[in-house]
């Protein structure tokens, strides 16, 4: 931890060390004399879910196609939609009837509101005029299934703790 609280400074004052005005830490100096660039792939990728760096990768791969970065998100959606439904079974398998009783009545409405959530984006968003919209449009709804499986991930580390 105490190598990427020194690399933050360093990376903010990009890759040439340019001395800051304030010095951040007793060894930026010689931090900077043995490591003149800090390359982006040095930098740990602190919690970042697969999906998350799957998603990244594709749209790399997609360089500056809205349909090609749309698509990149549709599938992440896909993946995270898949994580709720393993979170459920796990949620089912670990919990008293009664207690997953609660999480399938609020999966349920839940579903609704998505349903609800994606009408009302492809209304306003997804249907506009222009590419740009159909990425605008996935990546909106790949938030919300996002954090609705970390919730119910949230729920499981809960429901494990004694």
């Amino acid at each position: 931890m105490k190598k990427f609280l020194v690399l933050i400074p360093l990376i903010l004052l990009s890759s040439g060390c340019v001395k800051p005005q304030e010095q951040q830490c007793p060894s930026c100096d010689e931090y900077c004399k043995e490591n003149f660039e800090v390359k982006a792939s040095e930098i740990p990728e602190l919690d970042k879910h697969p999906i998350d760096i799957e998603e990244e990768k594709c749209i790399k791969i997609a360089d500056t196609s809205n349909i090609g970065m749309g698509n990149c998100s549709l599938k992440a959606t896909e993946a995270w939609f898949k994580e709720i439904d393993k979170a459920l079974i796990t949620l089912k398998q670990i919990l008293p009837a009664d207690k997953y009783e609660k999480i399938a009545d609020s999966q349920k409405k839940w579903e609704s509101y998505i349903k609800s959530e994606f009408d009302v984006n492809e209304n306003v968003i997804y249907n506009k005029a222009g590419s740009i919209y159909y990425t605008i449009s996935a990546g909106e709804k790949r938030e919300l299934i996002k954090q609705r499986a970390l919730l119910l991930k949230n729920y499981i580390t809960d429901a494990n703790e004694p």
